[in-house]
């Protein structure tokens, strides 16, 4: 009979960084608790160029791939015992790692924020430790995809601005004095989307 010391690894909280862009994506192999503030969406029906986010509510459960919607700034994700189960067609990676398969992932062009083709050097691309992406094997080859959450769209039309603006930022972080093209901007704290 021989008695062996096993360490065994301990699994901390993780803190994801959301940018001033405020959105992010999230690959996590444990059970955590979605911070308050913080809203994670899997992908559901890809209709087009347009992927149906459906909202996970409480707790994330290990292994899934989600797109977070939150303000600039630093969020905790703590572990849970609890669990769910989410249908999800998204992947991820739980360390850096290149990937040969075509996909689409996360980015902001023109200051619109969607799903875009990875850009792959010598076959593969790399994606980097608890980030997402989607398949192409699952998607139908539109050259991007935007977001439409649930039964509605992304789109917002006839914003209403308050008399005074006091400060317009784009999505890379820098202000600007007037909003010149459609995309994403933060008009007094608030995210608008000008088509």
């Amino acid at each position: 009979v021989s008695i062996y010391k096993v360490n065994l690894a301990s699994v901390e909280d993780y803190v994801l960084n959301v940018t001033a862009a405020g959105w992010a994506t999230l690959y996590l192999g444990y059970n955590v608790v979605i911070p308050e503030n913080v809203k994670c969406y899997v992908i559901g029906e890809i209709d087009g160029a347009v992927v149906n986010l459906n909202p996970v509510v409480g707790v994330l459960p290990a292994n899934t791939a989600v797109i977070v919607e939150a303000a600039k700034g630093e969020y905790t994700f703590e572990v849970t015992e609890e669990t769910s189960t989410v249908e999800n067609v998204m992947e991820g990676t739980l360390k850096n790692e290149y990937i040969t398969k075509e996909a689409y992932v996360l980015g902001i062009v023109e200051g619109v924020v969607g799903l875009y083709k990875a850009e792959p050097a010598g076959g593969v691309w790399l994606n980097n430790a608890n980030k997402a992406y989607l398949p192409a094997s699952v998607a139908n080859g539109a050259a991007s995809y935007s977001f439409r959450f649930g039964e509605g769209t992304t789109a917002i039309e006839n914003v209403e601005v308050e008399n005074e603006v006091k400060a317009i930022y784009d999505l890379t972080g820098r202000r600007i004095e007037a909003i010149t093209a459609p995309g994403i901007y933060i008009v007094n704290g608030k995210k608008v989307l000008v088509k």
